[in-house]
């Protein structure tokens, strides 16, 4: 099964094929789905699923929030609507991945 970080760039490029409405809240849902389908399962979280999970810890860091807010909400409070909340989801997950890859090559140096 493909990782929820891999599916990642396939939402992006055509995010009203999996939801239904090009929005944060969908999203959102889709991912509870997924993982919840995963566990149904009973498919072990790779290394990269944990990658995602990590991203929205990430995204509470980032926005130095603490609440009980769903990373989805927090986003879209800086955002102008979900459209633009779930554009920004993904800006930021670029970011996160090229935070990560600039450590792991500095640690490499």
């Amino acid at each position: 099964m493909i990782s929820f970080s891999d599916l990642l760039p396939e939402i992006k490029k055509r995010p009203t094929l999996y939801l239904s409405r090009y929005s944060i809240f969908d999203f959102q849902s889709f991912y509870y789905g997924y993982d919840l389908a995963r566990n149904q399962l009973g498919l072990q979280k790779a290394e990269k699923d944990c990658e995602f999970e990590e991203f929205l810890s990430w995204i509470r860091t980032r926005y130095k929030i603490e609440t009980t807010q769903s990373w989805a909400n927090l986003i879209l409070f800086h955002s102008v609507d979900e459209r633009d909340a779930l554009d920004r989801l993904f800006d930021l997950w670029e970011k996160f991945k090229n935070r990560a890859g600039s450590q792991s090559s500095s640690v490499v140096s």
